[in-house]
């Protein structure tokens, strides 16, 4: 493990991956557990808001491409935009009981918004790789 590299990242960098490992954890949870629940619920919210800190951070991590034509901007940050549709519609309809529509809003927004997009986060160049999988080649 590269920590020299870790400890020089920026704060953004930081809080997006400790809320990132955080969600993908609590994530897994919520969906290995009893839905509905007062649990659940709180759990969710919780969620919701570490996927909401990850989005806003993301917007400050512009080194994926940052000489682009867009400020920085890449296109992993339409997936923040997206993400953060997903979340005000997962909440809306779990609020109006349509829970088939929150439970696949919720579920594809946790493999595209956190599996997915974390295993892009291990392809060579990027930062996790740097830190993690580098250091021992």
């Amino acid at each position: 493990m590269n920590l020299a590299l870790l400890a020089s990242a920026s704060p953004a960098i930081i809080i997006h991956l400790i809320f990132a490992i955080a969600a993908f954890v609590l994530g897994g949870i919520q969906l290995a557990s009893r839905k509905g629940t007062r649990t659940h619920k709180l759990l969710g919210y919780v969620w919701v808001a570490a996927m909401v800190v990850i989005c806003l951070t993301s917007f400050k991590i512009k080194e994926v491409m940052p000489q682009g034509m867009f400020g920085g901007y890449s296109p992993i940050h339409l997936l923040s935009v997206f993400v953060l549709f997903q979340l005000a519609r997962g909440i809306y309809f779990a609020k109006k009981k349509n829970i088939k529509k929150h439970r696949k809003c919720m579920l594809f927004t946790y493999i595209g918004g956190l599996v997915i997009a974390g295993v892009f986060t291990f392809m060579p160049g990027r930062f996790l790789f740097k830190v993690l999988i580098e250091p021992w080649f």
